[in-house]
């Protein structure tokens, strides 16, 4: 498995793909002055895994991720020459240069030039692509401590979760911020209307009576790339029935089961929510089942679903 490495930091790549060029690492670089645009900025957080018998380095659901990516660029009224053909090929490039033999993170993100300001927030935007190792988490042996949150997620008519966007995160950030001052490992957030929505960076998935239960796309989510792999999974490979519905705060503390799901969190069990032990406070059956299913696909071992992995060219070892 692939070590973690922080995001930023001393051990950084030697090159990121910026407006259509790869250039080293230093030379990526921003006036401080002007670092305020980055609070409008847009991001894709995508995985690649590495199969060791194989040899290959598999990117998983590139495509989804980067048609979000077009989506939020959308609705951020940015404007920008580069492609999603563009990113995904910068983002094979820098893959491949680093010749990673190991899980990776592929980070492309998208920042209005600097002379966007908050009176027009529409206009020419630019694009850059970050890579680091990024070891997978899936064989932790416990579970995560959660609490719910006292505040709560942001609304669709506020700032729409649907976008993958920095300021969206600073709502995360408080409530997460919050719990784990208070000792919690992660935390879950309701909705202005009281209902359950998601932790501050994965969605929520609740087993009951055998039956797979999440809340719907239109309870302040984002629209999770990782949701929806866990939902076919759910459906296709488990054959566990999938219920999207609204699901109350209570309803969590008497669950069978309850994980998290996202590309950073991929599947990560929930041992106890607000010190609610859900079931024995152990990781569940049916959550073992989805981590093992989740880790065959990513890889490659279970060969179902081909169009969701991307095999990276890599040169000679």
């Amino acid at each position: 498995m692939a070590k973690k490495t922080k995001m930023w930091g001393e051990d950084h790549s030697k090159y990121i793909w910026l407006d259509g060029e790869r250039i080293p690492w230093d030379q990526g670089t921003v006036h401080v002055t002007q670092g305020h645009i980055f609070a409008h900025a847009i991001f894709e957080g995508i995985r690649a895994y590495w199969n060791d018998d194989r040899e290959k380095l598999f990117v998983f659901r590139f495509k989804e991720h980067l048609d979000r990516l077009y989506r939020s660029i959308k609705l951020m009224r940015m404007k920008t020459p580069y492609t999603l053909e563009d990113v995904w090929n910068g983002s094979l490039e820098l893959c491949r240069v680093h010749g990673y033999r190991e899980d990776v993170y592929i980070f492309p993100t998208v920042y209005f030039s600097p002379d966007v300001y908050l009176n027009k927030m529409a206009g020419p935007a630019h694009v850059y692509v970050h890579t680091f190792a990024y070891g997978s988490n899936l064989r932790r042996k416990d579970g995560a401590r959660c609490s719910v949150s006292s505040w709560t997620r942001i609304s669709d008519n506020t700032l729409p979760a649907r976008i993958k966007c920095w300021a969206n995160y600073r709502n995360s950030a408080i409530a997460w911020t919050d719990a784990t001052l208070k000792g919690f490992d992660e935390t879950i957030m309701l909705n202005n209307r009281g209902k359950v929505c998601e932790a501050p960076g994965a969605c929520l998935m609740m087993i009951q009576d055998g039956v797979l239960i999440t809340p719907p796309v239109t309870a302040d989510i984002l629209v999770s790339v990782t949701r929806d792999t866990i939902l076919r999974i759910g459906r296709d490979v488990i054959g566990m029935p999938v219920v999207e519905r609204e699901i109350d705060r209570t309803e969590l503390y008497t669950a069978d089961e309850v994980f998290l799901c996202g590309t950073g969190a991929e599947v990560t069990p929930v041992a106890s929510i607000d010190n609610y032990d859900i079931g024995d406070g152990s990781i569940g059956p049916g959550t073992q089942q989805f981590r093992e299913a989740y880790n065959g696909l990513i890889r490659g071992i279970d060969e179902r679903f081909p169009e969701w992995r991307t095999d990276v060219p890599l040169q000679p070892a």
